[in-house]
């Protein structure tokens, strides 16, 4: 396997997107609504409870649930209590990068390994952002659609 590999890279931040230096005339302008826009685009106006729909969401205990981690936690450690809790995660979206040192492919591998016990495989964003599955029977990796394992599963 090889790294896919551009002679070329063009990259841009949205100060320069959304400002004049690229383009004069914007029709739209997307993104996590934040202060931080360009200039030339002025004040971002924020839909009233907006923010607070989705804090609502997010804090519901309908929707998540939490660990308390000890002072002395380590990425696998937290791994650890992950695979091996009694009430079963779904999902883990590390927003604030927690788990450091490891691919997606080895955190799938380390939590079928340390337990999940109850699940077949483990679904995880290669490194270009293809849904890929992990299938504990062999540690073989197939892409999502092909897997053909149950979504419960």
């Amino acid at each position: 396997q090889t790294m896919l590999h551009q002679t070329m890279k063009l990259s841009a931040n949205a100060q320069e997107l959304g400002g004049d230096l690229l383009f004069k005339v914007r029709l739209g302008f997307s993104g996590t609504p934040s202060d931080l826009l360009p200039l030339e685009l002025g004040r971002c106006c924020y839909a009233a409870g907006d923010d607070a729909k989705i804090l609502h969401i997010l804090t519901s205990p309908c929707n998540v649930t939490y660990l308390p981690l000890p002072l002395d936690w380590t990425p696998t450690s937290l791994l650890d209590r992950i695979a091996t809790t009694k009430s079963a995660f779904h999902a883990l979206i590390d927003t604030g990068a927690l788990v450091t040192g490891m691919t997606n492919l080895g955190v799938a591998q380390y939590l079928l390994e340390a337990g999940l016990d109850g699940f077949d495989a483990v679904i995880f964003l290669d490194e270009l952002d293809r849904k890929m599955v992990l299938l504990r029977n062999g540690l073989k990796v197939v892409e999502l659609a092909e897997c053909g394992v149950a979504a419960e599963r």
